[in-house]
């Protein structure tokens, strides 16, 4: 469906999202920053990138991620130095004030920890290539969020991790050996006794050296098929105009998340799936941004902002997160129902529920979507549920399961969709 001018969908005019055009550059990896809360993620992205992720006003006043924050960096290495001194985040050289060479430039993507905001946690894993796992020296590992959040990372398929063992300068030399030991320990139980363990202190910046250094040498950038049909998950949606704007100076609004496959340049139409009103919705894209500026195309890797023709107002609020753009006509159809086989994770959090029943509710994550469901029954491992609304999904990809336990929600199982 092509939305027309006016109230269906397209923004009353079609202006730049930023008045000044710049040289962007896209990320070329989307890696996540996960674990318990208050473990000191937030810090962490703040010392690597030089942002504050969390700018929601509740945010703010609550002091813990809702939201899921992104912010870029790019990794250097000194080509004067030797070893970890050699790595770092910013156009100086800090061992020995050079300039150092690029490595790559990175989206991180800062996951909230606290136990209601899990199915947040699980709709940013959908674009994550690799995570940097925090992990708090001054508590026992693991903690529930820690826990739930590895497997999470499991489900989503992420398998290359590095551990941020952060607030060392809290402990002692002796609590932090004791704690890492925890920590290698809690690693082999799950699989990733490979993943490195980098003691660190984010809010005094100690040791990002080593922990780049570590990030570089075991989260390798992903192969990309930039040739395949678009497939990009919608993870923001906004507007950008303040309260006030003439109608002739506003701009449509704004998409953000990652492309998977595909690409697609400024000035091309894409398809937009559930879309408005659940109809499958095309628009054109303005332009494509990320935080270093302007592009020209899209491609996979990184996060990036698109410019649409969108009426402004109806991507406010995040409303199209969970949706997926893709090629005109390439996507699968919205629906309502999904048949899945289902999985019970190998070590669950908490207690361990009974299968589940007919009519019991159940909220799935499919790719960055967090949607609820009503399920019609377990048989052989096969599960049935009724979605409360729509969504898209293509067969054999993976879901998240999350059941309530105690009045709260929590990670039990995965499901794998069928066609």
């Amino acid at each position: 469906m092509k939305v027309n001018t006016g109230t269906k969908g397209r923004s009353p005019t079609a202006r730049p999202l930023h008045t000044k055009s710049s040289k962007g550059r896209q990320a070329e990896i989307n890696i996540g920053l996960v674990g318990h809360v208050d473990h000191g993620k937030s810090s962490l992205c703040k010392a690597l990138t030089g942002k504050w992720t969390d700018t929601h006003s509740e945010e703010l006043k609550r002091g813990i991620t809702i939201r899921l924050g992104y912010a870029d960096a790019v990794f250097m290495k000194c080509p004067k130095c030797k070893g970890v001194n050699a790595f770092g985040a910013k156009e100086k050289c800090s061992t020995c004030g050079s300039t150092p060479k690029m490595l790559r430039a990175v989206s991180f993507v800062d996951a909230p920890g606290h136990e209601t905001l899990m199915t947040t946690m699980l709709s940013g894993a959908a674009v994550m290539d690799g995570a940097i796992l925090v992990i708090a020296a001054n508590e026992t590992c693991p903690q529930p969020r820690t826990e739930e959040h590895l497997m999470a990372l499991k489900i989503a398929c992420v398998k290359n991790v590095v551990i941020a063992q952060n607030k060392a300068d809290l402990v002692s030399k002796e609590d932090a050996e004791k704690n890492h030991e925890q920590i290698k320990k809690f690693l082999k139980e799950h699989g990733y006794d490979h993943a490195p363990v980098i003691p660190i202190s984010a809010t005094f910046g100690l040791n990002m050296d080593a922990l780049i250094h570590a990030v570089e040498e075991h989260i390798p950038t992903p192969a990309r098929n930039p040739s395949k049909a678009l497939k990009m998950f919608v993870s923001r949606s906004f507007d950008v105009n303040k309260p006030g704007t003439q109608v002739e100076a506003l701009v449509g609004g704004v998409l953000g998340g990652s492309i998977l496959e595909g690409t697609f340049k400024a000035g091309e139409d894409v398809e937009l799936s559930p879309g408005i009103n659940n109809t499958p919705t095309v628009f054109k894209v303005i332009n494509i941004h990320t935080a270093s500026g302007e592009l020209t195309q899209g491609l996979p890797g990184g996060l990036i902002a698109i410019g649409t023709d969108l009426d402004p107002f109806l991507t406010q609020n995040d409303k199209f997160r969970g949706h997926v753009l893709g090629t005109p006509g390439s996507l699968p159809k919205p629906r309502d129902r999904l048949v899945m086989e289902i999985h019970e994770l190998d070590r669950l959090i908490g207690e361990k529920l009974p299968p589940i029943k007919p009519g019991e509710l159940v909220v799935l994550t499919i790719g960055t979507l967090t949607i609820a469901g009503e399920a019609g029954g377990l048989k052989k491992k096969e599960l049935e549920v009724f979605l409360k609304g729509v969504a898209v999904f293509w067969p054999g990809q993976k879901i998240a399961i999350t059941r309530r336990e105690k009045g709260a929600w929590r990670l039990k199982a995965y499901g794998i969709a069928k066609g």
